[in-house]
């Protein structure tokens, strides 16, 4: 009889715990959060060469744990989060001209690390379209890296590298506003 309570209550209490978790994500379906936007300037680069080179690096503080309260009035909190995937990427070139513009890149790839993984995470390889067309472009990923074991430090850092196209004669002003998917 007593094996039967102690068999009875650790079904009970796994039952409990997988019905805990439904219920948190019924509860927290989700919700996108924009990041912080991040305004570079892109030196002059006045040779094209053959490979890939690091344009540029960017560190941010970024805390998921406020962000989730704050978006679910202090209910849940960064425990709460399963994954976190970029949904949208939005570069916008604020003083390019048909000279110098997003054209001039043919493509741009971006890793992240942070304080509490090291490790490079590729979340964004993108070919730009020439001929120019507009100051923005919108990437949307096909695959979605999940960043989530990156968020769990504060200090985000991004590493931006870009294969030239065609040179630039000016520094060149870029913002990029990223929406991240927050499950």
């Amino acid at each position: 009889m007593k094996k039967l309570i102690i068999t009875v209550l650790v079904v009970v209490a796994i039952v409990a715990g997988v019905s805990c978790k439904k219920i948190i994500k019924a509860l927290f379906p989700g919700l996108d959060v924009d990041a912080p936007s991040v305004t570079v300037t892109l030196p002059a680069i006045p040779f094209a060469p053959p490979d890939e080179l690091q344009i540029t690096s960017y560190t941010q503080h970024f805390n998921l744990d406020s962000i989730v309260k704050e978006r679910t009035s202090g209910t849940f909190n960064a425990n709460d989060v399963g994954s976190v995937t970029i949904k949208e990427m939005v570069f916008t070139l604020t003083n390019g001209d048909e000279f110098n513009n997003l054209s001039n890149f043919e493509s741009v790839r971006i890793t992240l690390t942070s304080d509490s993984k090291p490790e490079p995470a590729e979340v964004a390889n993108i070919t730009f379209p020439d001929p120019y067309t507009n100051p923005t472009y919108t990437y949307t990923p096909a695959t979605a890296v999940d960043l989530r074991p990156y968020l769990n430090g504060t200090q985000l850092t991004y590493n931006v590298y870009g294969k030239i196209r065609r040179i630039t004669t000016r520094p060149l002003t870029l913002s990029v506003r990223v929406t991240l998917r927050v499950e």
